[in-house]
């Protein structure tokens, strides 16, 4: 088996209860900026890697306490928590895992992970490979794919996902399927489809295009939620939840992909369900401008006559009673 991007080839399997050993190949590894780890007497560490160019599996085993800062690495690394505890930040989102749990490690941001007497099972799956596999479904990813979210999309994608990795594991420890390409090229195609749909990423359909931005899946799904709920009472941190990101990493969504911020969307949202009633409202039955601006969440009807003729080019008035 030819050397692949997600280990030093030199390190296929090692068990040992040298620290110094151990943290050599954290460093080496997963491109460590530091590490800080707590005296045990019990420690042991455990590493396992095994695969082909695309996609590996692998095991590892940290028993002890410790504090690692690493770099992005070159592969996307999609954890689930056999044992132990671990919590992962990049700056914008802070994850928690415990047994059971499946984390998508950060592909674009430095992260502070702390972990205690961890153990996790590891798919490891090449950028490069991914990008060309999206390309063959229709998906794209314009500035380079990447993990919008280290949590999976929902509980029934995060149990779908860890049904395909378990037969990936299988996989790999079957030594006539694994010398089979038809075989590993079909296993690939099936995890890749459950990352990508597992896992908010920045694949973009390619029949989703228009002229304007391509979006990532986590700011279209804030998008539909606000044109969903957009006469609810709804505000940063129920838009964060529907996007699955956290209220500031929804910030900087916005202020990366729309030039804009997630208000500033919700309220022209509203503007434009309070615009579709002014069309179909009657004057003659009662409606007002004020009551169904008010309906929309404009408390001020100045503000909103300002702000629907800028938009539509004509008062508020004009519309109802067109």
């Amino acid at each position: 088996m030819s050397p692949n991007p997600f280990a030093d080839p030199r390190v296929r399997s090692i068990e040992t209860t040298d620290r110094a050993v151990a943290h050599e190949i954290l460093h080496r590894v997963y491109r460590l900026q530091s590490l800080d780890a707590a005296v045990s007497d019990d420690f042991r560490f455990r590493r396992s890697v095994t695969g082909e160019s695309r996609f590996a599996v692998g095991h590892l085993e940290y028993g002890g306490v410790v504090r690692t800062l690493s770099d992005p690495l070159p592969y996307f690394s999609i954890a689930t928590v056999v044992a132990g505890r671990v919590t992962v930040s990049d700056g914008v989102e802070e994850v928690r895992g415990t047994t059971g749990q499946t984390v998508a490690f950060s592909s674009s941001r430095v992260k502070d992970t702390r972990s205690d007497h961890l153990e996790l099972s590891q798919i490891m799956l090449d950028r490069e490979a991914v990008e060309k596999e999206l390309a063959l479904l229709g998906l794209t990813a314009p500035r380079g794919l990447h993990l919008t979210s280290m949590n999976p999309v929902s509980p029934a994608h995060q149990k779908h996902w860890r049904s395909v990795s378990g037969h990936l594991r299988q996989l790999v420890g079957n030594d006539a399927a694994m010398t089979s390409q038809l075989v590993r090229s079909a296993a690939f195609r099936t995890v890749v489809a459950a990352f990508v749909e597992g896992f908010p990423t920045t694949a973009v359909g390619l029949d989703e295009r228009s002229e304007g931005p391509l979006l990532p899946s986590t700011v279209r799904r804030a998008m539909t939620f606000m044109a969903e709920h957009a006469h609810d009472d709804i505000g940063v941190a129920e838009i964060a939840e529907a996007a699955r990101l956290t209220p500031r990493g929804l910030q900087l969504a916005f202020r990366k992909h729309l030039d804009s911020t997630p208000m500033a969307e919700l309220r022209k949202a509203r503007l434009r369900g309070a615009h579709d009633e002014l069309l179909a409202s009657d004057p003659t039955l009662g409606h007002t401008v004020a009551g169904i601006a008010a309906n929309w969440g404009f408390a001020h009807a100045g503000r909103f006559s300002a702000l629907h003729l800028e938009a539509y080019g004509r008062s508020p008035r004009e519309t109802l009673e067109a």
